[in-house]
């Protein structure tokens, strides 16, 4: 697990870190059950983890975390290149992708409170605003926005890749007052010598950075906390758990029965977008997607605006229906 850690270090992000620690202790705990020692060699060992995982109904994309977490633990720790791995797979559901309406969104919007340490409601609304995932507007830094060119930029999102999106005008005062925040917090932890998290290697690479106000978090932490792989306390970002807690109970106090999560604003974002007739190119590239496909599956199915034998009967005056 030493081992582990220093290549995870180099390699994956801190969140990608630990899950793939968990999964890896997890199988290092199979292993020493009766059903792994039937296997002969350690892709029938792996099969049988993957197959049991199946048996026991976790999903497919559980179920592939822990088959890269395994393949990292084989190909990078211990240096082994597996066969072919042909475990049972986890059935994969075709889930119907649930996105608010305007008006839930205006009234989760709404119900968000700000708490003592956090802006809560002006996260809550850039992640509708510019389709930002929780864990982008967590993590955004002052040195993002350009207010003179009306943009924010999200550095390194899913899959590595940058992207531009535009800001409301309307939530200028907001993340000025924000902004004049955050470099205030910034300014006391660089007099005390506080460093803030730097993404990667960039602290080994520029360390002066840990100490420049443009660099700080936009939404920091209240405390500074300490760093899980080099203990160096430092101001980190807003944790996303802080997003989801708020967006839960403001869902309850709008009274939405509807499983609604901050990664629901951006499916809204997208989706509202489309349904007013915005060009598919420019959404796409607003929600930094590889295959403009993947944007198209956010827009309203064909199926939804098409009649029913049972409206177009009544329609025609061919059936009366009574109470």
């Amino acid at each position: 697990m030493d081992k582990f850690a220093r290549l995870a270090a180099r390699k994956l992000a801190v969140t990608t870190e630990r899950s793939y620690r968990g999964w890896i202790n997890s199988y290092l705990k199979f292993l020493r059950t009766p059903e792994a020692a039937k296997g002969a060699n350690s892709e029938e060992k792996m099969e049988r983890f993957l197959s049991d995982m199946a048996r026991n109904d976790y999903s497919a994309v559980t179920q592939n975390q822990a088959f890269n977490a395994v393949l990292f633990l084989y190909r990078h720790v211990f240096g082994v290149q597996l066969k072919e791995v042909s475990a049972l797979r986890c059935r994969k559901m075709s889930r119907e992708r649930y996105t608010p309406t305007a008006a839930e969104m205006m009234a989760i919007l709404h119900h968000l409170k700000d708490s003592d340490q956090y802006r809560i409601r002006l996260a809550g609304a850039l992640m509708y605003a510019c389709g930002l995932r929780v864990s982008e507007v967590c993590e955004i830094r002052v040195k993002d926005f350009d207010l003179e060119w009306m943009v924010v930029t999200v550095f390194e999102g899913k899959g590595g890749k940058d992207r531009v999106v535009r800001l409301p005008e309307m939530l200028f005062p907001a993340i000025r007052r924000q902004l004049a925040r955050a470099r205030q917090l910034a300014a006391v932890d660089i007099a005390e010598g506080q460093p803030v998290q730097l993404p990667g290697r960039m602290g080994i690479k520029a360390p002066r950075l840990r100490f420049d106000a443009e660099w700080h978090f936009v939404f920091p932490s209240a405390v500074p906390c300490a760093h899980p792989r080099t203990g160096e306390r430092v101001r980190w970002c807003m944790s996303p758990d802080v997003l989801q807690r708020a967006v839960a109970k403001a869902k309850k106090a709008a009274g939405i029965a509807a499983r609604i999560t901050p990664h629901c604003f951006r499916h809204a974002y997208c989706s509202h977008l489309l349904d007013r007739g915005e060009n598919i190119k420019r959404v796409s590239e607003a929600m930094g997607h590889t295959d403009i496909r993947t944007t198209a599956g956010y827009g309203r199915k064909d199926c939804e605006g098409m009649r029913g034998p049972l409206e177009r009967s009544m329609a025609m005056g061919r059936m009366a229906l009574v109470n």
